[in-house]
């Protein structure tokens, strides 16, 4: 298999390893685009040419790294074989769809579009042209969520007959707000709490156990303002925030078994036993439960415990490593995912990626929850 080379849409010129507005980009892809022996950054497009200069500068890329302005640019690029998309959902349509013309295989982060009619689109862009893609719900290659689907397929816990989810966006402040940041309260941008944070939830959750059969749901906001302050910490003002506080969904999968998810945004910036997710599963001859702390879920937090209970035996806790390339530990603890999804798709690994058809369904599917609550923004 040969080095896969990247265009890479919107890596900017910072230098952060921490999560913040502008920075995905830099502090989950980058340090597997430069540490993974699969993978070579070729170009960089941003919405100049200066811009792309000063990101390739910044992060000390080779000076035969191109930079561009403009995604048809990109998309025309011969020696770009990947276009990686990491920027705001508003305009990842806009800048994936000429690399899919172009016949590029196209990575783009999560949520795919910013409206399911925007997935849409690109799914039939790349089914048209038969393209190689992938989403950025990076759960889906976290240890923890592989080990869990490898026990429930191996048959360990029997025929599974229900599962329930208690959780909480305790990682995401309810009181303060970040400034540059307030599309992620507005339910109409498709990048905010709802899509983006349950939304990574919501497609773990369906790819270990199966979609809906049937559901009914329930969401409801709360808080409605959210203060944003200026950098001296003093309040600047208050921003509008029209997404639900609770999310509630039950009802029956594809599976015949039976599903209530509870999801809350805790207004104390902190859950009551410190646990951000509690996840049950079970099934006719045991059960087992997920317990992570309060961070985001799909970013392979340390702290976090599988256990396994069977008939007749104690509660285990189950080892959930495994064996990876020398790449991966030298990534930050946020970019981890990033780089094992990354790493199934170099190998062609699959069941640990998405592609746009399968995040088209969890599009679907957080609309469906939305329609059925009847719920108004």
């Amino acid at each position: 298999m040969g080095v896969i080379r990247v265009g890479m849409i919107g890596l900017t010129a910072v230098e952060s390893s921490t999560l913040g507005p502008r920075t995905w980009a830099v502090v989950s892809f980058l340090p597997t685009f430069v540490n993974s022996p699969d993978y070579e950054i070729v170009a960089v497009c941003n919405s100049t040419v200066a811009s792309a200069l000063q990101a390739i500068e910044m992060h000390k890329l080779p000076k035969t790294t191109k930079a561009y302005g403009s995604a048809v640019d990109l998309a025309n690029d011969p020696n770009v074989d990947l276009v990686v998309v990491s920027v705001l959902v508003t305009k990842h349509l806009m800048l994936a769809e000429p690399a899919l013309l172009s016949k590029k295989q196209v990575f783009v982060e999560w949520p795919l579009g910013a409206s399911t009619s925007e997935a849409e689109r690109l799914t039939e862009l790349a089914r048209a042209n038969n393209l190689k893609t992938s989403v950025g719900v990076q759960a889906r290659a976290d240890p923890l969520i592989v080990k869990t689907k490898q026990l429930i397929n191996s048959g360990a816990l029997g025929t599974i007959t229900s599962t329930s989810v208690i959780g909480s966006t305790s990682a995401i402040p309810s009181d303060v707000w970040f400034k540059g940041s307030e599309f992620y309260l507005d339910m109409k941008t498709g990048a905010n709490v709802f899509h983006v944070y349950f939304g990574h939830f919501l497609d773990a959750f369906t790819h270990v156990l199966g979609g809906f059969d049937s559901l009914q749901s329930s969401l409801k906001t709360e808080i409605t303002e959210i203060a944003i302050p200026a950098e001296d910490g003093v309040q600047e003002h208050m921003a509008q925030k029209n997404v639900p506080d609770h999310v509630l969904v039950q009802g029956k999968l594809k599976s015949g078994a039976m599903a209530s998810i509870a999801y809350r945004w805790a207004n104390l910036n902190e859950a009551v036993d410190d646990v951000g997710v509690r996840w049950i599963i079970t099934g006719k001859d045991g059960e087992i439960e997920i317990t992570t702390d309060q961070s985001h879920w799909q970013m392979n937090s340390p702290n976090r415990k599988l256990r396994l209970k069977l008939k007749g035996v104690p509660t285990q806790e189950i080892d959930f490593s495994s064996p990876e390339p020398d790449f991966i530990k030298h990534i930050p603890q946020i970019g981890k995912n990033t780089g094992r999804i990354l790493e199934a798709y170099a190998r062609g690994n699959q069941a640990d990626y998405a592609d746009f058809e399968s995040a088209l369904e969890t599009h679907r599917l957080l609309d469906e929850i939305v329609q059925k609550s009847g719920f108004k923004y």
